[in-house]
Parts: structure tokens; sequence; C-alpha cells
């Protein structure tokens, strides 16, 4: 009987350690498996930058009110900030603020690998940038939870960089949503406050949820109290990714469409004229059904799926129109190269050529970067706002004139009678005094 109950008890004793090591670790709750699914995807970035001050700055002032940061001398330094990798490609999303003056972009990731990043695309008014690194693919890539509506007091996380601290990770809850905030001039809307700690350098990082989703792009704090931290939410991050990631933009494809997501659907709101979706007989209002056999409800994850294919790739897309479905087959093609000085003469009637260090030393110009107006047509817009030769270009519509091929990307984005905002540097001589002053003038495209 003894023995019995020893062979009992040992059989016991396995089983409940069986049992035991089957148990999930307590210490592994939901918060620790979000950070754990979402860390590699998150960066750390580090910019160098060249600050000029010749005019006041409204992002300083947005600095100040957000950080309690004063303005900064012209000084070259370091800037860090945090960005989340939205596509295995190696996307990357950040603020606007934290790479708007960067001359480089350094990013490093959790598993210790670091890149130099191109700035691709930024958006001011929502204060949003796209970045590329190159590297061995896939990059690991967070989900973006756009169709859900956060509650308020649900559980999220912070993931940055705050003050050089390398993947650090608040908790906190949604505090409140649709707030609306103005700094430095510039008006944010619809944005979600947190009382997860948000700190100088968790600028751009991702806020998460306990699923491991991006609910919303870490954006800034409120220098004057404690606990509110603002993040921009995920569904206008995904909104602006769909419109960056267009074939025409990301792999210069000709597709023609674009798309809008009401009620869960995708459907057609544009059809360029001409286009290889136009010649195959897609129409405005058409719903998407499936796109190469895959069905989809999402935008960017279509986009995604687009900028994906090569010149001559064919694209075969099933809709529904008025009740009925149909199916067409577009075949993608090539998009020529865009001409920077052409655009500009073609829609502002604006003659202009790159400043070299070498120009700017022969006009005796301190500026060394943006687009040198060579010359203006009569009765132009540009001749309208008073635009003349030897001025300076160095903005368009809020951003600096840097990469050639975003440029020629905004301009090439403008329809007759869109306006946009140009920064402009110019030299007023006056017997033997100098003027220098940056101004803004608006032009409307041809």
């Amino acid at each position: 009987m003894k023995r019995q109950n020893r062979f009992f008890f040992a059989f016991l004793l396995t089983a409940l350690t069986a049992v035991a090591q089957e148990l999930p670790d307590p210490a592994r709750d939901p918060v620790v498996l979000a950070v754990q699914r979402v860390l590699p995807a998150v960066v750390n970035i580090s910019t160098e930058q060249l600050v000029q001050h010749q005019f006041r700055d409204p992002f300083e002032d947005f600095w100040r009110q957000f950080f309690g940061q004063p303005a900064q001398p012209d000084v070259r330094g370091q800037s860090l900030g945090s960005g989340v990798i939205v596509d295995e490609d190696g996307w990357i999303v950040t603020n606007f603020h934290v790479v708007r003056r960067a001359s480089k972009i350094h990013v490093a990731l959790a598993d210790g690998s670091e890149y130099d990043a191109q700035y691709v695309s930024g958006d001011e008014a929502n204060d949003l940038a796209l970045l590329k690194i190159t590297g061995p693919k896939p990059f690991p890539a967070v989900e973006i939870a756009s169709n859900r509506e956060l509650l308020l007091g649900e559980t999220v996380i912070a993931v940055g960089n705050p003050f050089g601290l390398e993947h650090t990770v608040t908790r906190g809850v949604i505090s409140a949503k649709n707030r609306t905030y103005t700094a430095g001039g510039v008006q944010f809307n619809d944005i979600l406050q947190t009382d997860a700690a948000i700190n100088p350098g968790n600028s751009g990082g991702p806020l998460i949820d306990t699923r491991g989703q991006l609910v919303g792009i870490n954006m800034a704090i409120l220098s004057q109290a404690q606990g509110i931290g603002f993040a921009i939410p995920a569904r206008r991050v995904a909104s602006l990714l769909a419109t960056w990631f267009t074939p025409e933009k990301r792999a210069r494809l000709w597709l023609g469409l674009r798309f809008a997501a009401p009620e869960g659907k995708i459907a057609v709101r544009d059809v360029q004229a001409g286009s290889p979706a136009a010649n195959a007989g897609v129409q405005v209002g058409d719903v998407v059904v499936a796109v190469d056999g895959q069905p989809h409800r999402d935008v960017l994850k279509l986009e995604r799926q687009l900028i994906h294919q090569k010149a001559g790739a064919v694209v075969h897309l099933d809709v529904e129109r008025t009740g009925a479905r149909r199916s067409f087959a577009i075949t993608l093609t090539a998009l020529p190269k865009f001409s920077v000085p052409d655009l500009f003469a073609k829609k502002f009637g604006l003659e202009v050529q790159p400043l070299t260090k070498e120009l700017a030393q022969a006009l005796e110009l301190p500026i060394t970067q943006g687009l040198l107006v060579a010359g203006v047509e009569r009765d132009s817009p540009a001749a309208a706002v008073g635009l003349a030769r030897g001025m300076v270009i160095t903005r368009l519509a809020g951003e600096e004139i840097q990469s050639p091929d975003r440029l020629a990307e905004q301009l090439a984005d403008l329809k007759t009678g869109d306006a946009v905002r140009l920064g402009v540097f110019l030299v007023e001589r006056r017997g033997e005094l100098v003027f220098q002053q940056t101004t803004g003038v608006t032009l409307k495209a041809r």
C-alpha cells in the first residue's frame, strides 16, 4: 500500500510539474508581450543639422511650448528622436520636426544594426515624415491599428529614445481624444492625449496598445504639466501613408487610381484620364473586391502591395459596380523622370537652377542650399507675386529644398489652381548697405 502511495504521489508530482510548465509566466503579461512584439521595429534617430536663424522660426516656439527648450543659436549639432518601421522594405515613420532640418539622418535598431536613412516625404501640418533605410530584408515592421476606435482609459505603451536613453518603455492610458492644440502657429487637430511618460527624444516613436499594434505616433509633451503627452492617431498616420505609398510615387509606376475607404470598404475616388486604369475601364465609385485574387479592406495594405510591382506587370482588379462584379486587367507602365526645372517653368513661369557653393560664393550669398531664380516669365504666377532673378527658393510647402526626387514629387502633385507656399531668401543692396531676409510667397499653379 505504501509503495502504491509512493507511485501515486510521484505520478501526481510529475503531472503537477508538467501543468506548471505549461502555464503562462505571470510576468509575461499583455504589456510585456506587446513590447516584445513591437520593439524590433522601433528605431532611434539621430540627425546632424545646420540651423541658420535669419528670421523668427515658428517651430522654435513649438519646442519652447512643449518641451520648455529655448531657441538655439546658429550651430551644427545633433538632435535625437524616435521612429518606427511600418513596412518590411525599410520605410520608417517619425515626426516631421525631428528631421525637418537634417542634413544627415542616422537610425539604430533594437538589434544593434545601424543605417543611414534617406528623407523621402514630409507633412508639416500633420507633423509626420517618411524615411527609408536600405539593408537586409525583411525588416521587422509594426502593424497599424487604423480601423479600431480607442477607448478612454485603455492601456497604451510609449516606446522611444527619451533623453538619448535607447528603447525606453513607459506605460499609461488614453486620457483624452480629439484634442486640438496650437504650437508655434501650427494647429494640430484630432490628437490623442495620454499620461504615458513622453519626454524629449520620444518624439516620432510608437504608441502601441496591448495587442502590439500601433495606435499613434508620439508627438510632444506639455512642459507645464505632469502626465500630459500627445500622439497622432493611427488612422491619420495610415491615411497619410496611403497617399505616400502610391505606385506612382514610390515605384515610378503609372496605375492612375486613387482610393477612399468609406464604411470599411475600398472605393475608387479618382481615375486619371488616359491612365492604364482608365484605359482598362475602371470608373469612379467602383468598390474594390480583390487585387490579384487577394481581398482588401485597408487602403494602406493595398497600396503597399502595389508598390512592389514592376513595369509591365498586370494587376487583376475585381470590383463591384451597381451590384455586379467586374474584373479588369491593368498593365502598369513606367513613369518618366520628372525634371524639377521643367516643372517650375511649366507651373509657375520660373527658371531655376540648384544653388551650388560656387554660385553662392560668386553672388556673396550666406546660404548654400536651395534653388536660385535665374529668370521669371512675364505675366506668370511667379511674376504676379514679385519673384525676381537672384532670389533663392529655400522651402516648398513647408519643407526645405533638399532632395530633387522629393521636390519633383511635390510639384507633380500640384494641379491647375492649387496654391503652394514658397520660402524665399533675398538680398537687397542699397548703396553700401546690404539687407538680407527670408520671406514667404504663395503661388497658384497654372
